[in-house]
């Protein structure tokens, strides 16, 4: 990783910009617009706090910013890491600036000690040069971000490796962060996938956008084999998209991450991917889920019939137990409760005898 030179260079803070490629902006966000980027980071960071710690204790020459040549200009720079520090210290000197929480920027300048002028920085030639580097850092290093942003980074990395077959590339990408092909492989499809999402406008689901979302919870389930067959796809490593079922993908999306009114998704928990990738993968399954039926109840169906009436008969037990131990502290009781124990009691004898007529038969 070579730079323009080997010593920190103390910049205005006029000549230093903010990268409007920087991954964790969200995609509706115009990273060449600065008051869109403060308004975006005084809203989704921790920005005031930084404030304060520099305007109190000054900032630190050991976090010099990361720069690279903005255009051909010898004068201007983007800054590839560091732009939380860069919002702080621009804010300090002009809190006007805020588009948002005016007040507090205002009050955490006023109150301010220092306000830098100048900030240590590193100039690089190429971004590329600075990438490899925050690869490691940020996707499997200390200061890792979250799943959307480390997949967005590899992507933004991966054109760094425009030789050579995809599996190559991937494997000389994760070589370079110190990660594993597969997992580079698997992150750049659930980035395609996410991408064709973002396409569709999120299918229209309410409340569901780019910071909703729970990227995570998408490449995870690309990890099985079931789903990914299911919306199109090779493999949950196939980054083409080129069979890709966008009406399954609609279903998918929705049975993941839509909510009911009481906040809660078809899928559940994501630990419940499991039982969705056996859901997909059976017609029965999938025919009793898409017509309303709880997961926990559409995955019985992928199992031998023994398994399901086996497996509802102990459920049912085990909350008839839980109901006469705690009847002792029910109060309202009233004749519906009678008549529920009742079909209850019915409907357990009629398959108690027909258990009893298969023995007999099988005798």
């Amino acid at each position: 990783m070579s730079n323009t030179s080997n010593s920190i260079q103390y910049k205005p803070i006029e000549v230093l910009h903010f990268d409007p490629e920087n991954s964790r902006l969200p995609s509706t966000i115009d990273g060449h617009d600065e008051q869109e980027v403060l308004k975006w980071m005084l809203e989704d960071a921790s920005i005031i706090e930084l404030m304060m710690s520099i305007g109190e204790k000054n900032y630190f020459p050991g976090e010099a910013l990361l720069v690279v040549p903005q255009g051909n200009s010898s004068t201007e720079y983007l800054v590839i890491e560091g732009n939380r520090r860069l919002t702080a210290v621009k804010l300090l000197l002009h809190p006007e600036l805020a588009p948002v929480r005016k007040s507090a920027v205002s009050q955490a300048s006023n109150e301010a000690k220092y306000k830098p002028t100048e900030l240590p920085t590193l100039v690089f030639n190429r971004p590329e040069e600075i990438l490899t580097y925050l690869g490691y850092r940020h996707i499997t290093g200390v200061k890792a971000w979250g799943a959307l942003a480390k997949a967005k980074y590899l992507n933004r990395l991966l054109e760094a490796f425009d030789e050579g077959e995809p599996r190559e590339q991937y494997k000389a990408l994760a070589k370079t962060i110190g990660s594993r092909t597969d997992y580079v492989a698997r992150t750049l499809a659930g980035l395609s996938v996410y991408n064709k999402i973002v396409e569709e406008d999120f299918f229209d689901i309410r409340g569901l956008n780019e910071e909703s979302i729970d990227f995570a919870v998408l490449t995870t389930a690309l990890n099985y084999q079931n789903i990914p067959k299911f919306i199109g796809m090779e493999s949950g490593q196939d980054s083409t998209l080129k069979n890709l079922d966008k009406p399954h993908l609609n279903e998918l999306t929705s049975w993941m991450f839509e909510k009911n009114s009481e906040g809660k998704t078809r899928l559940g928990e994501s630990r419940r991917l499991g039982d969705l990738n056996s859901v997909v993968g059976n017609e029965k399954a999938l025919e009793s889920f898409r017509n309303g039926a709880p997961l926990k109840n559409a995955v019985l169906l992928t199992e031998k019939p023994g398994v399901i009436f086996r497996t509802a008969s102990i459920e049912a037990q085990t909350r008839l137990e839980i109901a006469r131990d705690t009847i002792h502290l029910v109060e309202d009781l009233s004749e519906s409760d009678s008549n529920l124990l009742f079909n209850i009691q019915k409907l357990a004898r009629s398959l108690k005898s027909i258990v009893d007529d298969k023995l007999l038969d099988a005798d």
